[in-house]
């Protein structure tokens, strides 16, 4: 399928039903025209409701009640522009009729009845574009050799009304004498406005019925969505009733038992490193408290050293624990503000820091979580280039919350490995310069709660760009 249709399908579900639908009932229409509306059907159709067999009837009763010399007379007044009759004393040629033809003799014949003293013939053929009723010999029967389907345009009617046939009805008069006549009959076309408003009717009931219903079947399969949706972004969301469809129905409890099942791995994950960091504090406490009592100073200032490194990583992972939990609540947040609150305590620090102006930008999130993962971007910033510059700007459809420092930046085949927890890239070991080495995991495991993605990338100009994605 092309790029240009498909941008004739419509997305929603309702709308790619309600054109399936309407494609079936278009598809059905037409055959259905085809087998009940045969083109010679609706030319006897047409003689039958139209007015060859009563302008034939009419004529054969004046000629019964007028002299017979005044035959030719009447026969010749009978004749238009698409229509002829002739009156004559020798038995015209007659050919079988066809079933079709034979139902509209024996309706002509009825209504003949007390003038005609048999049955009347009637023969139907088609027409040349230019030729008139009359212009082959009356008493010749039409050709049916002829195609009703053949893409001919009788220049004769020329106000639309489509192709023509020639219907030649004989009739035996009381008198011996044979009535012949001849007429152009528009062959009526099988997409009538009676079918067009049918089809059209048909249509708009089917779709609103599929709107309608498909709507009504597809709320549990909304709500299911919006669920999924805030859950990826790490809010709580209760537990979604099974209604709808079974399979609905079924996709809705299959999301009810994984966020279970994730929410108490999420918790138990919490409660164990929770547990691990307190029963760390008191045997760390514990050894420095005897550590102050090395008379040694090198020793014991080694000794508190490290233990202060230990308390400091316990305190890190335990954060780590916390930043993946989602008790926080989601409230809508400007993101101006947060990122302004962030870049004035980096200043009020004395560092170089500074965020771009931005019109206000609503959104919903977890704050005190983002505004965490920001001040790590920064932080780092601040750490390994020296200044931080925070921007935010919307495109397509996402916000982008950059960070761009002057420093180094990061070899590009090393630039995933910094999200790792516990890696730190810079060359020394001391927590001083290169941190404990969570700030990036737990900024990626905050952004990555918001439903969003976090990023680095070493700009052209020099320096490392931190972005982050929020859907």
């Amino acid at each position: 399928m092309s790029l240009s249709w498909r941008r004739l399908v419509p997305n929603s579900l309702a709308g790619r039903l309600v054109l399936l639908l309407i494609a079936a009932l278009a598809l059905a229409q037409t055959a259905l025209v085809i087998l009940l509306h045969g083109e010679q059907d609706r030319v006897v159709e047409e003689i039958a409701h139209g007015q060859a067999l009563n302008q034939t009837v009419t004529l054969a009763r004046l000629l019964t009640r007028y002299p017979a010399a005044e035959g030719d007379r009447l026969a010749e007044a009978f004749g238009s522009r698409l229509s002829c009759a002739r009156v004559s004393v020798e038995t015209p040629p007659i050919e079988a009729m066809n079933a079709a033809e034979q139902v509209l003799a024996g309706l002509l014949g009825s209504m003949l009845h007390g003038v005609a003293t048999g049955m009347p013939n009637v023969a139907i053929g088609p027409m040349d574009p230019d030729e008139h009723p009359c212009q082959q010999d009356l008493g010749r029967p039409p050709d049916r050799s002829g195609e009703f389907t053949g893409a001919r345009r009788v220049q004769a009617l020329r106000h639309g009304r489509g192709k023509l046939a020639a219907v030649e009805i004989v009739v035996p008069l009381g008198d011996g004498r044979w009535l012949t006549t001849r007429m152009a009959v528009a062959i009526p076309s099988g997409w009538n406005r009676i079918t067009i408003l049918s089809f059209v009717l048909s249509s708009l009931a089917v779709a609103a019925a599929a709107i309608l219903g498909v709507r009504a079947q597809t709320q549990s399969l909304a709500r299911l969505a919006e669920a999924s949706e805030r859950f990826g972004r790490g809010e709580h969301v209760e537990p979604l009733s099974a209604n709808g469809p079974r399979e609905v129905a079924a996709a809705s409890i299959a999301f009810n038992t994984m966020q279970a099942r994730l929410s108490d791995y999420l918790r138990d994950r919490l409660k164990l490193l929770a547990g691990i960091s307190h029963d760390l504090r008191t045997p760390l406490t514990t050894l420095r408290l005897k550590a102050e009592f090395i008379d040694d100073e090198g020793v014991r200032d080694g000794l508190v050293a490290t233990i202060d490194e230990l308390a400091a990583i316990c305190e890190a992972t335990l954060a780590f624990s916390r930043a993946e939990a989602t008790a926080e609540p989601t409230v809508e947040i400007d993101l101006r503000v947060l990122a302004g609150d962030v870049v004035e305590a980096a200043r009020l620090a004395g560092a170089e820091a500074s965020l771009a102006l931005s019109p206000p930008l609503p959104y919903l999130c977890r704050p005190v979580a983002l505004k965490r993962a920001l001040q790590n971007l920064v932080e780092n910033a601040l750490r390994y280039g020296g200044t931080a510059r925070v921007s935010i700007t919307r495109e397509g459809g996402r916000t982008l919350i950059r960070v761009d420092d002057d420093g180094p930046g990061l070899p590009a085949d090393r630039i995933e490995e910094a999200f790792k927890p516990f890696v730190r890239l810079e060359a020394s070991r001391s927590t001083e310069t290169g941190g404990i080495g969570l700030g990036l995991a737990i900024a990626r495991s905050i952004v990555a709660a918001h439903g969003g993605s976090l990023s680095l990338v070493n700009r052209p100009e020099g320096g490392l760009r931190a972005e982050i994605g929020l859907p």
